[in-house]
């Protein structure tokens, strides 16, 4: 599937599934579904592998400088969070070894350790060492992504180092279930948001206003 389907499934999964309680937490839950959503494929093996590690790095920096912004402005309490939770220095360790794994990865046959079981505890558990907040978060983008891969016609090695793979044969990577699903999962996203801001952030939301 392409990067913006990937990206759409994730979130709305993470969103759907964890049901963030405060607006602190949908936007933690965005931030880290975000990246955790396209990170698998830093292993695409086409010429066009640059530019797609590209745009995951930019699309993962991009979510951090809003979670940022948006702390900055609204001051949400992440910022206070983080600090109860973890550190910069478990932070800038964290970092250095996801970088770490993930050159490791990109250097790895597409749909193997960056789909796979083994990948997928490795880098939550990296999260988790990092903001242990947002692990949920992100793995369940992370998986999203490995499973709607399984849909395709190339193999997705889910028990890497060991087997083949599996993958259903049911579409392409880029075809009209592609397109389909890239719709479905923006709009269960934002379905979601608007039911959640209704539900359980309208209170948080005045307060800011006033």
């Amino acid at each position: 599937m392409t990067g913006k389907t990937h990206l759409a499934v994730g979130t709305a999964a993470a969103l759907c599934v964890t049901q963030p309680p405060h607006l602190r937490d949908w936007v933690l839950c965005i931030g880290a579904a975000v990246v955790g959503s396209v990170i698998s494929d830093v292993d695409v093996s086409t010429s066009d592998s640059r530019e797609a590690l590209n745009k995951i790095t930019a699309v993962s920096c991009l979510a951090f400088v809003v979670v940022v912004i948006l702390e900055c402005i609204f001051h949400l309490g992440i910022l206070k969070n983080f600090n109860r939770e973890s550190s910069l220095f478990r932070f800038i360790i964290g970092f250095a070894v996801m970088l770490i794994v993930c050159t490791f990865g990109k250097n790895q046959p597409h749909r193997s350790f960056m789909h796979s079981i083994l990948g997928l505890l490795i880098f939550s558990g990296i999260v988790a060492f990092m903001y242990p907040e947002v692990e949920l978060y992100f793995a369940i983008a992370m998986l999203s992504h490995i499973m709607i891969d399984l849909l395709n016609k190339r193999k997705v090695r889910l028990l890497y180092p060991w087997g083949n793979g599996w993958c259903l044969r049911l579409c392409t990577a880029d075809g009209i279930v592609n397109t389909l699903l890239f719709w479905l999962g923006s709009a269960v996203a934002m379905i979601a948001s608007f039911w959640l801001v209704v539900s359980k952030y309208a209170p948080e939301l005045l307060k800011m206003l006033q």
